[in-house]
């Protein structure tokens, strides 16, 4: 699956764990199911490791409309108007709540070990081939 979107503004509530997402508003691909993904993200003309969540967020707001939210790996550019192109490399796990945020920062870390892992061997695979 291969989304592309806007960065727009959120709640800004990922940079106070340590995990700043890119909040997306999608101009093309259809929604996935909600969960935790591995993703390949392309920003001009850079690709980047990322991960992201579809979902309610419903640790911090349980909210009525999917969101999509990006957080980019060794990224600290501010984007905001910029556009994306998302390509899905994994499935990581579905969207679940946690009892607070630092359950939730917890998690963050090993979905992007997680993520991180699953593009490094995506990549392997592609250069044995």
């Amino acid at each position: 699956m291969i989304y592309t979107g806007i960065v727009v503004h959120g709640d800004k509530l990922g940079r106070t764990i340590g995990f700043p997402t890119a909040n997306l508003e999608l101009l093309t691909g259809d929604i996935a199911a909600k969960g935790v993904y591995a993703v390949l993200v392309q920003h001009g003309d850079r690709m980047y490791t990322g991960v992201m969540n579809i979902g309610r967020r419903p640790t911090v707001a349980d909210d009525k409309q999917l969101s999509v939210e990006v957080h980019i790996l060794d990224f600290h550019e501010h984007i905001y108007g910029h556009s994306l192109t998302v390509s899905v490399v994994g499935h990581i796990r579905p969207e679940q709540k946690f009892a607070g945020l630092a359950e939730l920062q917890a998690q963050i870390a090993r979905d992007v070990q997680s993520a991180r892992y699953m593009v490094q061997e995506r990549e392997m695979r592609r250069e044995s081939v």
